[in-house]
């Protein structure tokens, strides 16, 4: 049985804020579908078995992008990976490079091998003899972010197909080829609007190719596509693929995504909407919730209510929340305004992201009367609205 969760990897998406839905939910699946339905949603009834039939494989990928991301280049290269009952995220090992490969070999010419280990990730560069590592507890799964797009993810979860079932509509696009593997394909719209063409195996009905459509943040039309290439769902695999011994002379890095719990938060000033200065060392004695955010950002978004429940549940003397907008194109304030969200808005939050160790958003944070780091949480949690909350009720509770 595989782990029914979100890959670590696709945190990465945050970042760019172009996916939201990646399967593997429960959102839609409330109600039984009908006869039409169930007709329509064969293809992946049977893709969701069959993906879920296998704990290991590999595989060669491309990985590219068209519409307003069209000059992008290619990644090429060959994952490995397996999951079990006792892992919360598969172990991985990606080797690739960017351009082209040639399509009568699997070898290649490396310039990055990324790993996902039990306790730790890696990234290593051959060209500049350069190792990175970074523990899993501390967001080293950040270091595989170059390979996200590489990840069919739907090879690694619990009912890997289980938005595709129970969205409508869903179009057949006629037959494809991806490699040798001929293929049905499907578009497919998400209840959130998102939309994916999917290439399913006609005989082992396996996914090998997934285009995801979405926009650039100027709203351009751009997808990207990932197409898999001689899978192999049962590969000999032996604990030393998931781990890297580099070459003597090879300078090692240590690598943490965020600030750990207990750290001193660092201070900063920034200017809320009405040009007020906002200062950190002012609010001491105060619990401090921050969000970093975009209006660009999609699962940003989908957080933020969650966020406005919290600032509406406790005093502002006691608990002061404010989103620090990061990297942003767009206009915050009118974007708050026009969905209703009231709480502490800092802006022009760059410098304070890179202090605070942000790499990807949302970045949630939660200071203590003392300053100190006492939560964490990077991307969109389902939970996070409780995660919040049970931690600001536990630092109230320890006065």
């Amino acid at each position: 049985m595989k782990k029914r969760t979100t890959i670590t990897l696709i945190l990465a998406l945050a970042v760019v804020g172009l996916i939201g839905s990646c399967g593997g939910t429960d959102e839609g699946l409330q109600a039984e579908p009908d006869n039409m339905e169930v007709a329509e949603n064969s293809a992946f009834i049977l893709a969701d078995s069959a993906s879920e039939s296998f704990s290991s494989c590999s595989y060669r990928f491309s990985v590219y992008m068209t519409g307003s991301y069209s000059d992008a280049p290619e990644l090429t290269g060959n994952l490995t990976g397996i999951i079990t009952d006792e892992m919360e995220t598969p172990l991985l090992r990606i080797e690739m490079k960017q351009n082209a490969l040639s399509e009568d070999s699997i070898s290649i010419e490396l310039s990055l091998i990324l790993i996902a280990g039990a306790d730790s990730a890696y990234s290593y560069s051959p060209d500049e003899n350069l190792l990175v590592k970074g523990s899993i507890e501390e967001g080293g799964t950040d270091l595989l972010r170059p390979a996200s797009y590489a990840v069919m993810n739907e090879y690694f979860l619990e009912d890997p197909f289980a938005d595709e079932i129970a969205s409508q509509p869903l179009v057949p696009e006629g037959l494809d080829t991806v490699g040798t593997v001929a293929c049905e394909t499907y578009l497919v719209t998400y209840s959130r609007g998102q939309k994916a063409i999917w290439s399913i195996g006609i005989e082992d009905h396996l996914p090998r190719r997934v285009e995801r459509l979405t926009t650039d943040r100027e709203g351009n039309d751009m997808s990207i596509v990932l197409e898999v290439y001689d899978l192999d769902i049962s590969p000999d695999i032996s604990d030393a693929v998931f781990t890297i011994v580099p070459p003597e002379g090879t300078e090692v890095e240590i690598y943490s995504a965020f600030l750990t719990v207990g750290t001193t938060a660092p201070l900063f000033t920034l200017s809320d909407r009405n040009g007020t200065s906002v200062s950190l060392e002012e609010m001491r004695g105060s619990i401090v919730v921050l969000d970093f955010w975009a209006t660009w950002c999609g699962p940003c978004i989908t957080v933020m209510p969650e966020i406005q429940s919290l600032s509406e549940s406790y005093p502002h003397d006691q608990v002061r929340v404010y989103g620090i907008n990061v990297w942003e194109s767009g206009d915050p304030g009118s974007f708050m305004d026009e969905n209703g969200f009231t709480y502490g808005l800092l802006l022009d939050g760059d410098a304070v992201a890179e202090d605070y160790m942000v790499s990807g958003i949302p970045t949630m944070y939660i200071i203590d009367r003392e300053g100190r780091i006492a939560f964490v949480e990077v991307g969109a949690n389902p939970e996070i609205g409780e995660m919040l909350s049970g931690t600001v009720a536990d630092l109230l509770s320890a006065e």
